[in-house]
């Protein structure tokens, strides 16, 4: 004995829409000279994206993948003087910044 059924497949969403920045392609951002543990805490800066896909398909993760001068690579001692929350997109400072300093990060 055999019986069969009929099952049909929706595809609700294709992973075809790219993230992108809400606010604009290049943020400046000048922070206050403060004590790391206070800038660890609080936070430097937050980004936000948005995918227009559905579901799945929409959850981002954010992570510096680059940057030019300082802000990839760090100071002398080879340390990476930032982070950044991958849920939340808050970029934290992990070291002392220079009062003159220049950072460049690609998020």
């Amino acid at each position: 004995m055999s019986s069969t059924t009929r099952v049909v497949v929706t595809v609700q969403d294709v992973n075809d829409q790219r993230p992108r920045f809400l606010d604009q392609y290049q943020y400046r951002v000048r922070v206050p000279r403060l004590p790391r543990s206070d800038l660890a805490r609080l936070g430097v800066y937050r980004v936000v994206a948005a995918d227009d896909d559905v579901g799945l398909n929409a959850e981002l993760e954010y992570s510096i993948v680059g940057g030019n001068g300082r802000g990839k690579r760090g100071a002398a001692n080879g340390h990476q003087p930032f982070t950044i929350d991958s849920r939340t997109g808050m970029i934290y400072a992990q070291q002392q910044l220079d009062s003159d300093g220049h950072y460049d990060l690609q998020v």
